[in-house]
């Protein structure tokens, strides 16, 4: 009895593992039918180069965008029930996949991250709220122009006019004695 019991609990694993590999060698997938679409995780919101995971609902009231193409600007704000450091890891890469390059990490329950493109910069924050918020913000903005005035330039030295009261000796001041009288500590004399 017992190996009867051994031997049918092994003919049932080896039929069971021999179904799974037959729908991973793809036989009793359909033919001719295109593969099934896979549902994206992240989504396209005003900007086309940034990517926000499905579960953040967009606050609208909070949210604005100016311009087109390079030139435009804006926050896109966010919030949901994720994970704060999943979505930290999760915008680090799909920004980086968009040709974002990650040149600033601040981590702590709020965490900042600013990304640069030749033409523009980007700064995502993210905050802990509680256990069951976590919001987002992502600033876009064009960058500076090369020759723009925002270019760090050496400040040029400027001389000092000299007066005539610059010249002139200082008069020597009398300094008093010193007494030898004992003073309490802490008080003037």
């Amino acid at each position: 009895m017992r190996a009867r019991l051994v031997f049918s609990i092994v003919a049932l694993c080896v039929m069971l593992s021999g179904c799974s590999l037959a729908n991973k060698s793809g036989s009793a997938q359909p033919t001719g039918g295109a593969p099934a679409p896979v549902e994206s995780k992240f989504m396209y919101y005003n900007f086309p180069d940034v990517r926000v995971p499905t579960e953040m609902k967009a606050d609208e009231s909070e949210m604005f965008v100016h311009g087109m193409g390079n030139k435009q600007t804006g926050v896109l704000v966010f919030s949901g029930n994720v994970d704060f450091m999943s979505l930290t890891n999760a915008m680090i890469t799909t920004m980086q996949q968009d040709g974002w390059e990650l040149r600033f990490q601040f981590a702590s329950p709020r965490t900042l991250l600013l990304f640069i493109k030749p033409t523009r910069f980007a700064i995502v924050n993210i905050t802990d709220t509680s256990s069951f918020s976590t919001d987002l913000e992502i600033w876009v903005s064009p960058r500076p122009e090369q020759d723009s005035m925002m270019s760090e330039k050496p400040l040029p030295f400027i001389d000092m006019p000299k007066s005539s009261s610059m010249n002139t000796p200082r008069p020597q001041t009398s300094v008093a004695p010193v007494s030898n009288m004992p003073t309490e500590e802490g008080l003037d004399s």
